[in-house]
């Protein structure tokens, strides 16, 4: 009886916390948002969840977003008693204690919305309207935690927090703030989280804390993941979603590392706390991002010329931006391939690796992702030789910049290069890659590869006079076919109308800029000339919702919209089939 008063108690408690964490944020020199003050509550909700932690009747999935709730306030307990115990009392220890205390608390919330988002998402009957509404309701929470007093240095407006909110949130890149100058310690963690959350999916996340404290859920709930994923079985689905999380953090890590050991020894870097650099831009270059925390990004003068940094970076963005199922495929047939030579000749036994595991779609996407970063990388070093890449005197550094220029430019929104120098081919052909962008379930945007590349070899076959498309012994569906056309028809039609609008709101704006701009929304590449600052708040929101369209999917916007649950009639008849005269 008394536990369940406490879950009552802790029910009504959530919002107000919620509403405490704003308006601490935005009057720090109130006396009742002290550090003490702040440790007290997480205190008192931490015994609230130790106790109702031993009520043997609680539901299994609610018992296990008490047990996380609780392990997260806990640690930041025992964190700032350390840090007070160790350095004593101190203003800038109390700051940071501030800082770590509120962090927990935000997690906290944000982990019973997810709880209860969790509910919601069951008896909604359509995956994709869940997919959309979760990436929607992040961008509008992170403008509001961005527009807090404690996140900037300065006031923003509503519509530049929206802007760089939904730019982190699809991680996109693009910026009508300086992230370094504009944004304080605080604000830029926020913006870092969203990149995450953005970058691996809500639905993702709340899978993976389902499967670690063995909460499982439902059939529909697989569903709704295997959606995201992109995977067209329920089978495995939870265990798929862990393996994201755990490969994406993995990743992150060893990125860090690599970025901290890069850049320690050079010392020319505009921050600091280095290790909050490296995590930073181990983050935002995985997940495809594009936000930095130098004020020109990597066009800064103290990584320019650090091509090691450079290439470090561009193959967490190939990573982050080739997706995760054809990933987990590649490495699964390196490591039977591994595993098949060290038993023959260590232990002379011979195994065979299961047939075809390395699948059309993993080879589809490897090869169309080798030839883009080819040709991209031979057509920066050929058309910019003479001008942006005068200043890089060495022949290694010309072809690092360039392979990193071709990796960013369909992926993520870095750039080494002064693109205000770029020769209008190069501008033409930075659209092109940007329009085709990253691989299916990844974290990057576009219309894809495989979409591209089936679209490409369709239009090769129907030259050949076939009326199928096969590759590699086998029949690619209708299905597939003319979904990839339905995406780049979908793709053009957003960004022309886009475009229209842009020029009537912003006419003075030049409209290559104003191209340039919209394809890297919508394809969420993060690139600009320069222009969005300079923008209309009109201008702004077509740009807002084009990073949402293209991080959801235009097609996915159109079922969720369009298609009903139920079994169409459709199913059960078929027409005449009719010619009509194309060409």
């Amino acid at each position: 009886m008394i536990q369940i008063r406490f879950q009552n108690f802790l029910d009504m408690l959530t919002p107000i916390i919620f509403i405490y964490i704003i308006l601490s944020l935005g009057w720090k020199t109130f006396r009742f948002f002290n550090v003490e003050i702040l440790l007290g509550i997480v205190l008192i909700i931490s015994m609230l969840h130790f106790f109702i932690l031993f009520d043997k009747n609680l539901e299994k999935g609610y018992k296990s977003m008490i047990f996380l709730s609780f392990l997260i306030l806990i640690l930041s307990l025992i964190f700032s008693s350390l840090k007070i115990f160790l350095f004593y009392y101190h203003e800038n220890i109390t700051s940071d204690i501030k800082i770590y205390i509120l962090i927990s608390l935000i997690l906290y919330v944000l982990i019973r919305v997810t709880y209860f988002m969790r509910i919601v998402y069951v008896k909604i009957h359509n995956p994709v309207f869940i997919f959309i509404t979760s990436f929607v309701f992040l961008s509008f929470l992170g403008s509001i935690l961005l527009m807090l007093p404690a996140s900037t240095v300065k006031k923003i407006s509503f519509i530049d927090a929206l802007f760089t909110s939904t730019s982190a949130v699809c991680v996109t890149g693009l910026v009508v703030l300086d992230t370094a100058k504009d944004f304080t310690y605080l604000g830029k963690i926020f913006i870092l989280i969203l990149i995450e959350l953005g970058g691996l999916g809500i639905l993702t996340i709340t899978s993976f804390f389902s499967y670690f404290f063995r909460d499982g859920f439902s059939f529909k709930e697989a569903i709704f993941i295997s959606n995201f994923l992109n995977t067209k079985t329920t089978n495995n689905v939870l265990s798929l979603a862990v393996k994201v999380v755990m490969f994406t953090l993995t990743v992150e890590l060893i990125g860090t590392l690599l970025i901290y050991f890069s850049i320690k020894e050079k010392n020319t870097i505009e921050s600091d706390n280095l290790l909050f650099f490296s995590v930073f831009h181990s983050i935002s270059a995985f997940c495809n991002s594009g936000f930095s925390t130098l004020s020109q990004g990597l066009y800064s003068q103290s990584v320019r010329f650090n091509y090691l940094f450079q290439l470090i970076i561009a193959f967490l963005l190939i990573l982050g931006g080739i997706g995760f199922n054809i990933l987990f495929n590649f490495f699964a047939y390196i490591w039977l391939t591994i595993k098949k030579y060290f038993l023959k000749i260590f232990k002379d036994e011979d195994i065979r690796c299961p047939v075809h595991i390395v699948t059309l779609n993993t080879k589809i996407v490897i090869l169309t992702t080798f030839f883009l970063l080819f040709f991209g990388t031979v057509f920066y070093y050929i058309s910019e030789y003479h001008y942006s890449l005068s200043e890089h005197s060495s022949f290694h550094g010309k072809w690092i910049v360039s392979f990193f220029s071709s990796a960013t430019s369909r992926t993520a929104g870095f750039h080494v290069l002064n693109m205000n120098t770029f020769t209008p081919i190069t501008i033409f052909l930075t659209i092109f890659l940007m329009w085709i962008g990253a691989s299916p379930a990844s974290t990057g945007g576009g219309i894809k590869t495989s979409t591209f590349a089936l679209a490409l070899m369709n239009i090769i076959s129907l030259s050949r006079g076939k009326n199928r498309l096969e590759i590699q012994r086998k029949e690619i569906s209708s299905e597939s076919i003319r979904l990839s056309f339905s995406i780049i028809m979908l793709s053009i039609i957003v960004i022309y109308i886009s475009i229209l609008i842009i020029i009537f709101l912003d006419p003075k704006e030049d409209i290559l800029s104003i191209s340039f701009e919209v394809f890297s929304a919508f394809s969420t590449a993060g690139l600009s000339l320069g222009i969005t600052s300079n923008l209309s708040n009109g201008s702004k929101l077509i740009l807002i919702l084009l990073m949402l369209l293209g991080r959801i999917g235009i097609f996915n916007v159109m079922i969720g919209l369009l298609k009903k649950n139920k079994i169409g009639s459709h199913h059960y008849y078929r027409f005449p089939k009719g010619n009509i005269l194309i060409n």
